[in-house]
């Protein structure tokens, strides 16, 4: 099968654990659809198999290293030299290996973390317009939290900032990435703050991360075990004192 430059990056990215959980769920969704592209991941998974269990067998004898010396007709200054020359050689290869791979996987986080910013944005948005921003009203995380039971798949945090300028005034379910969302739903004035929750099965701790989707900041960030986004047309400054609490209350 021919694989595009695109599904090239998505594939080694997915083999390496470096997607994110929603850009991983989409792409295990294709293989299930998509048996070409099953074929392909598990070939390569198999290869790679193969290249660790033979790693130890892979190393040159010293009558090899001996004779290719003698070949070249190396001296022993010239073999200092030669060993010099090919250790400098094999470390540029890996710092280069390094850089590029790091850039690689990095361009595709940038790019899968842009793309569920401009889905977030995009929900927020159809909330403001619809008649009512949530599917259910409460101000009382007694009654929001077991709202979200048997709806969705996690728990998710619900916090009470009312004391701090920010009351909670319902919540919803989202579809981010065909997965549903938690989504929770705080006013500022007459500023409407949703913040939106979705299980991180890689387990990774990420900073707080800004983006701004058409005049939308959308603030992002990871405890490790759950993917927050906090979106709103509120002032930024606003926002970020917004997010500081909820981190604060939600550890």
């Amino acid at each position: 099968m021919s694989v595009s430059e695109q599904d090239e990056l998505l594939l080694n990215a997915y083999l390496d654990g470096e997607l994110g959980p929603i850009e991983a769920a989409r792409f295990e969704q294709r293989l299930a659809k998509e048996q070409g592209l099953a074929a392909e991941v598990d070939a390569r998974q198999a290869l790679r198999d193969r290249m660790r269990s033979n790693l130890a067998e892979d190393v040159p004898s010293g009558d090899l290293r001996r004779r290719i010396m003698a070949r070249v007709g190396a001296t022993p200054e010239r073999k200092v030299s030669w060993a010099r020359s090919w250790s400098s050689l094999a470390a540029s290869f890996l710092v280069g290996a390094t850089l590029g791979g790091g850039l690689i996987f990095g361009a595709l986080n940038d790019q899968g973390r842009q793309d569920v910013a401009s889905q977030v944005v995009s929900a927020h948005i159809r909330a403001l317009m619809a008649p009512q921003s949530f599917d259910v009203a409460s101000s009382d995380r007694h009654t929001v939290k077991p709202w979200f039971a048997g709806k969705l798949a996690f728990a998710p945090n619900v916090v009470d900032l009312s004391d701090k300028g920010f009351p909670l005034v319902g919540a919803r379910i989202d579809v981010i990435g065909l997965e549903p969302v938690a989504s929770l739903v705080y006013s500022k004035g007459k500023h409407l703050i949703t913040v939106m929750e979705m299980p991180n099965p890689q387990g990774l701790t990420t900073p707080l991360i800004q983006h701004v989707e058409q005049g939308y900041q959308a603030l992002t960030w990871s405890d490790g075990k759950v993917t927050y986004w906090a979106v709103s047309d509120a002032a930024p400054a606003e926002l970020r004192t917004f997010v500081d609490l909820f981190q604060a209350a939600a550890s």
